[in-house]
């Protein structure tokens, strides 16, 4: 049989990736991929949000370290946490993509790209509808994102902290950042195997979409925020959001031993990567006395201090006793 008659080779090209959009009319989307734009039907009382994220070759990510497929995954992660940070349900992506020129396997590129994306829509149970690609002056990676709360849910906020308030975070802040401090000190292939939850940690992140619901149930759940910028920029944030102040201490169990080791390596304060790594997409949250971490099943809970009423002043407990100030650094890209 003859290959259709595409009216172009962008045409061509997108009818290729469709099989990874996990994409098939429903009561949700009538329309998705491959018009002019999507159509979303909503149910009554229901709420949508809309976040977005963008992923720039060597600046978030090198394919010296990553492969497509695993930059593809993490582009969507990113947003996914961004819903997971309101309590809401990923709902749908819309994918822009910037190509370079003159790449002799631009297409295995995409097909693997879109692998990525097709195992995280997958995972979490959403469509791409859509999207546009072009080229650029390198791989430029843009993810729009919907996601819905549910009637007569609540939506989660950054603000809402109260003085007293404990401080938690899921997971282990900084693994990400040191995974990648693994990655340029080994390379891929050749780094010692005691680091390799750490470059998992980096390389395939994971969104705490189910998390964020339950914590919009809770009432003792007060202020939440996503970390993809590290703990001491988010904590500030939160912060200057409520007025308020933070003292830091974080358990051991932040500390494990693969962190500190590798600090001890690259001769780094065990506490480096905890407070100003980033891209670990763990929620950071603020909760009265009265909070359970043993309701919350499955998933990795620690209280690393307490809000107090000292305006956007942060401290940390040393591992030596002494309380110290936390520098305002992380992630910022506006930074010279």
């Amino acid at each position: 049989m003859n290959s259709p008659d595409f009216p172009s080779n962008e045409y061509r090209f997108i009818e290729k990736l469709k099989k990874y959009c996990n994409y098939s009319p429903d009561n949700r989307y009538r329309i998705g991929v491959g018009d002019d734009a999507a159509v979303r039907a909503c149910e009554k009382d229901e709420q949508l949000i809309l976040t977005g994220d963008i992923l720039i070759e060597n600046v978030h990510f090198s394919t010296a370290y990553m492969s497509f497929e695993e930059v593809g995954f993490k582009a969507l992660v990113a947003s996914i946490s961004d819903c997971a940070a309101m309590g809401a349900i990923p709902d749908s992506a819309l994918i822009q993509i910037g190509f370079p020129e003159g790449s002799k396997k631009i297409e295995e590129d995409f097909s693997m790209l879109y692998s990525g994306f097709n195992k995280a829509c997958k995972q979490w149970d959403l469509p791409i509808i859509g999207g546009d690609l072009s080229k650029a002056p390198c791989w430029i990676v843009a993810v729009s994102m919907t996601g819905r709360i549910r009637p007569q849910a609540r939506v989660l906020m950054r603000t809402g902290a109260i003085i007293s308030d404990n401080i938690w975070v899921s997971g282990v802040p900084g693994k990400s950042a040191a995974g990648l401090a693994v990655l340029k000190e080994w390379g891929r292939d050749n780094f010692p195997e005691e680091f390799s939850a750490l470059v998992d940690a980096h390389i395939a992140p994971q969104a705490r979409v189910s998390l964020g619901q339950k914590l919009a149930e809770d009432e003792h759940v007060h202020a939440v925020i996503d970390l993809s910028d590290g703990i001491a920029k988010e904590c500030y944030t939160l912060c200057y959001e409520n007025r308020v102040g933070m003292a830091l201490n974080p358990p051991k169990e932040c500390m494990i031993p693969a962190l500190v080791k590798l600090a001890g390596i690259q001769g780094k304060p065990r506490h480096e990567w905890f407070l100003y790594g980033g891209e670990d997409y763990e929620l950071l949250f603020t909760a009265s006395s009265g909070f359970d971490p043993y309701r919350y099943e499955g998933v990795e809970l620690n209280k690393i201090g307490s809000v107090t009423d000292s305006p956007n002043t942060i401290t940390i407990n040393n591992p030596d006793g002494r309380n110290i100030d936390v520098m305002k650094k992380g992630w910022d890209h506006l930074q010279q």
